[in-house]
């Protein structure tokens, strides 16, 4: 029995030295990237900012996956070469560290799951969005990702001809029986109870910065209509809206122009020098 518990306490000692080893080889390998060729060409894709939290999350779990494969391989090893080299008080506080971390490795496991599963629909949600709104490019329009403007990360920008969009993706997972979002008043409400005013504000605080932005490259500031999109929710009527904002989703986000006003409109000489201001924000130093 000894040396089980001291082959169990030690196993799981050796996995957890093992994911702080590799968790300080990852993080490091990280900021030893060095700035890549093309930098002024490489610009942040669609959904950059939940893929790179995708990324990290799945290095998190092969981290802890790393940690268990250890941990067994170390319990094998200690159970048929090993002895019971500890007895007494000193066995059983090992023992009862040893199952404190095996608590937190599943619990982390479980954690970084539910989060990898919401960080990938948030990826796809971003990705369907980016995509749709690609499509706007046949119209002089150009779309941006990931845009840090006036103290927030804006997911997408559109800028054309006729006008400016500050696009935020709300990425909320449907019901079977609840699929529909729609623009009640300051809120996103959802059919599934829930109601959102965040996506709103962030949405209207983007296209503040990017209307500010335009006053320093301009002799004059652009409106800007913000925007939240729903992907993966049918978007019902409107109940009283307020604002400005407008409620799109994956399948009509290409049609944003058709909420262009003439007063949304810009020169094309605004246009060119407002684009290639973004192009310099959206550079991407990771690649």
């Amino acid at each position: 029995m000894g040396s089980i518990i001291n082959a169990i306490a030690g196993g799981v000692l050796s996995g957890a030295l093992m994911w702080a080893l590799l968790w300080l080889c990852v993080r490091a390998a990280a900021l030893l990237r060095f700035k890549g060729a093309f930098v002024d060409y490489v610009l942040n894709a669609s959904a950059e900012e939940p893929r790179s939290e995708l990324r990290w999350v799945e290095a998190d779990l092969q981290l802890l996956a790393a940690a268990g494969s250890a941990a067994a391989a170390a319990f094998g090893a200690l159970l048929l070469f090993g002895g019971a080299r500890f007895s007494g008080w000193l066995m059983w506080t090992l023992f009862g560290l040893a199952c404190a971390l095996f608590a937190a490795w599943v619990t982390f496991v479980v954690l970084k799951f539910i989060r990898w599963r919401a960080g990938r629909f948030a990826v796809r949600a971003n990705a369907g969005i980016g995509a749709s709104l690609a499509r706007l490019a046949v119209n002089g329009h150009r779309v941006f990702h990931s845009v840090p403007l006036g103290g927030e990360l804006l997911d997408h920008v559109v800028v054309g001809p006729k006008g400016a969009f500050a696009v935020t993706v709300v990425s909320r997972r449907t019901l079977k029986e609840a699929t529909t979002a729609r623009h009640n008043n300051r809120f996103v409400e959802f059919q599934d109870g829930i109601a959102l005013a965040d996506p709103i504000i962030v949405a209207e605080r983007g296209a503040r910065g990017l209307a500010e932005l335009s006053g320093k490259i301009l002799s004059h500031k652009i409106r800007v209509r913000p925007v939240v999109a729903v992907p993966g929710w049918e978007v019902g009527p409107a109940q009283s809206p307020a604002g400005d904002a407008v409620l799109v989703n994956e399948k009509n986000a290409m049609m944003l122009l058709r909420f262009s006003q003439p007063a949304d409109h810009i020169f094309d000489e605004d246009v060119a020098k407002l684009q290639e201001q973004l192009h310099q924000m959206c550079r991407n130093p990771m690649l």
